[in-house]
């Protein structure tokens, strides 16, 4: 799954948009409509009652899949979850795409920020080599050293 920012946030931030990345798209179509009880609307897919959206934006992960975390649930059957860096770099380039003169003043800089902060000391999950790199390939790098000079 491309958008679980809770699990980064420790719940502080809730999602009714998720992005799944697969192949295969007809036969999840008909999983969604006709056994989970989602309307087909445009892009998305939507379950009114639970005020779930889901969407399949790409057939591949814009991100690492060597950084992507299995998460077994409860009924053994397991998530997988983008990287918490490749999280962060979507955030900071959602920010950039909405206001590119004042980035920090949107809601994606803050949840961006917010994450990078409770996890850069603590957690382990964030590889400053990885983020490094892969934030100067989308042009968002310069937020991410200025984020590390806070910390240092």
């Amino acid at each position: 799954m491309d958008c679980l920012p809770e699990i980064y946030t420790k719940n502080n931030y809730t999602t009714y948009d998720i992005d799944l990345v697969m192949d295969g798209r007809e036969a999840f179509n008909d999983l969604l409509i006709n056994e989970l009880g989602f309307e087909k609307m445009g892009r998305s897919w939507l379950h009114r009652e639970l005020e779930i959206s889901i969407e399949i934006p790409a057939n591949y992960l814009n991100g690492s899949e060597e950084r992507v975390i299995e998460l077994e649930l409860p009924n053994k059957l397991k998530v997988y979850v983008i990287g918490l860096e490749d999280i962060i770099i979507h955030r900071l380039e959602s920010a950039t795409d909405t206001s590119r003169e004042n980035p920090d003043w949107t809601e994606d800089y803050e949840w961006a920020k917010r994450m990078f902060d409770t996890h850069i000391n603590s957690s382990g999950l964030i590889d400053k080599n990885y983020i490094s790199n892969a934030s100067s390939d989308v042009l968002v790098r310069k937020i991410i050293s200025e984020w590390y000079l806070d910390v240092e």
